[in-house]
């Protein structure tokens, strides 16, 4: 499975990782191993930093016989629909009857788990789609998230709370996760909500998880500083 932007760090491989990612897939192809490669591009589009702008998935289609990708995209992420939950998948087979097997797999998995996909939802997003405007309307509201995504690299990488957690590196996405150093992060996330007001996700036992498209970009520097705050308040609970 190749989740690229990653979710919940938001990461992507550079152009030299990629190289990389292919190759050692080839490789285990050669050796006789039969592969299936999910390609998760349900945040696709969404990069702010140095990373791959194109999908594996069109590198890997019909790289080797053994390779078989499937592309699988998000409209939830993608298109801005978040609640509609509509998907695609795209699969790089160009053997005719390989593909409608895979059909017919695919047809009979949803039909087994969730019936039928929902007729409005899909509607919804096929009319956006062929809309004259989309592509407009769409690169607006992904620069106003590059803008907040932007804001809290600087503020993140001013160093000036690296006693209290490390950032994962994200460069694209949704997401920035936050390696704690001194608290829980469940422990923090009720405090936070509690003190502040902040909602935030508690992931395990050191990773805090925050939504870049739910914080202005002018937002940034107090919210982390609220968490900072909330970190400091913790551990003096604590002391006590």
């Amino acid at each position: 499975m190749l989740n690229f932007p990653n979710n919940p760090t938001g990461y992507t491989p550079g152009i030299e990782e990629g190289e990389q990612i292919i190759g050692a897939l080839l490789e285990g192809a050669e050796a006789g191993i039969h592969i299936i490669v999910l390609v998760d591009d349900a945040y696709f589009g969404l990069f702010y930093g140095s990373s791959l702008r194109e999908s594996l998935f069109a590198r890997l289609v019909g790289v080797h016989s053994r390779i078989l990708p499937i592309r699988i995209d998000g409209a939830t992420k993608e298109e801005y629909v978040t609640g509609l939950r509509v998907g695609f998948l795209t699969f790089g087979a160009d053997n005719e009857q390989v593909l409608e097997a895979l059909e017919q797999k695919a047809l009979g998995m949803i039909r087994s788990t969730i019936s039928s996909s929902p007729h409005p939802s899909q509607s919804f997003v096929l009319h956006a789609l062929q809309s004259p405007d989309y592509e407009v309307q769409k690169s607006e509201k992904t620069q106003i998230i590059k803008e907040r995504a932007h804001k809290a690299m600087a503020v993140l990488e001013s160093g000036k709370y690296h006693d209290a957690w490390e950032p994962y590196p994200f460069n694209s996405g949704y997401f920035v996760c936050l390696k704690l150093k001194t608290v829980h992060p469940e422990l923090l996330r009720v405090h936070l909500l509690d003190a502040y007001g902040v909602g935030t996700i508690a992931l395990n036992d050191t990773d805090l998880r925050l939504a870049i498209p739910c914080i202005e970009a002018d937002q940034w520097e107090d919210l982390l500083a609220m968490i900072y705050s909330g970190i400091q308040e913790l551990q003096q609970q604590h002391a006590r």
